[in-house]
């Protein structure tokens, strides 16, 4: 009798406009379960993804800061800044398959919503064929300017 070995789940979870406040119910509750959270960043390493849901981290969360090769700067990559980002998120992906794959749930933190101009939207793409996947929605900027207006 062999053991069915089960994976982790893969969540987007948008943090809304950038007021912690404003962070879905769901997205605390997401946040405070997972095992792993990744969010990205520059090279300076702060991340506003982070910053936004740092109040409901964990000191027993494993934290997986995905930091971009380059943003506004050149870069040497042979393949361009379209081949530095490319190889970035392939190997972002590595990372977070390999946390699924040993069974821990991942929540990719996204400001706004993970699929509105998100970079959650390319871990998707290339994980959500083979882990489940739950996307948490959250406000953006454009519907919290409206409403604020």
């Amino acid at each position: 009798m062999s053991e069915q070995q089960t994976t982790g789940r893969l969540y987007g979870v948008g943090l809304g406009p950038g007021d912690p406040s404003l962070m879905t119910v769901r997205a605390v509750e997401v946040i405070g379960a997972a095992d792993v959270v990744a969010y990205h960043s520059a090279r300076h390493g702060r991340s506003i993804a982070r910053s936004i849901a740092e109040r409901h981290l964990r000191a027993d969360h494993i934290e997986e800061p995905l930091v971009y090769p380059v943003t506004t700067e050149r870069t040497d990559h042979p393949g361009g800044y379209r081949g530095a980002m490319e190889e970035f998120y392939e190997e972002a992906a590595a990372r977070l398959a390999a946390h699924l794959d040993a069974g821990r749930t991942v929540a990719v933190l996204a400001e706004g919503d993970p699929l509105f101009y998100g970079s959650y939207m390319h871990m998707h793409k290339r994980l959500a064929d083979r882990y489940p996947t739950e996307v948490v929605p959250g406000v953006t900027s454009v519907s919290a300017a409206a409403a604020r207006l």
